[in-house]
């Protein structure tokens, strides 16, 4: 017997407890939707953010080198009067094409052309070597050479310099896209 009194006050107990009305569990439900929305939401705005900071470096530490690269051997260009080009008319910098290609002599007496390749940046050296300095996964576009330089068979006047001018951008998802204008200009170390 005492047992069955003990299952009795158990079953008081049990029933004099409240339950969940559907209302407040409908609301409880709704609240945590709503926490776990804006959560997922943030993340995904940090994880797009650090993606867009990624993509921005890789353009930038690509395109440093390569106009590291340009300036380099710009610098250390020789005059080449009609060498590099038949129409050419400065003694060391020549633009053809409506600016968007260059043409100069390197150090090691080779015409070296830059122009752009399907939306690549590319170089020709001795007409021989010719290959894409950007990488595939970089736009380039506006590409554009201002060149400041003596006209051949003047007497020296100007110190040569060439100004480089570009549009690039990482190709990806339109989100992750970082466009960026270049521009650099690198000044000839030969002096008459």
């Amino acid at each position: 017997m005492p047992e069955i009194l003990k299952i009795m006050d158990l079953i008081k107990k049990l029933k004099s407890v409240e339950g969940v009305s559907l209302l407040e569990l409908i609301i409880s439900i709704s609240l945590f939707s709503i926490l776990m929305l804006s959560s997922t939401q943030i993340f995904k705005m940090v994880v797009d953010g650090q993606r867009n900071a990624i993509s921005a470096q890789n353009v930038q530490e690509n395109m440093r080198y390569i106009m590291e690269k340009i300036s380099k051997e710009a610098r250390m260009a020789q005059p080449s009067d009609t060498d590099c080009l038949p129409a050419a008319i400065n003694k060391v910098f020549n633009t053809a094409n409506g600016s968007s290609e260059l043409y100069f002599k390197n150090k090691d007496g080779d015409c070296v052309k830059y122009y752009l390749e399907d939306d690549r940046l590319k170089i020709t050296v001795g007409g021989a070597i010719d290959d894409f300095i950007t990488p595939a996964k970089i736009e380039v576009s506006n590409l554009k050479f201002y060149v400041a330089d003596d006209l051949i068979g003047v007497f020296h006047a100007v110190q040569p310099y060439v100004t480089i001018m570009m549009d690039v951008k990482a190709i990806g998802l339109a989100i992750h896209e970082q466009k960026i204008k270049i521009q650099m200009t690198s000044s000839l170390r030969y002096n008459e």
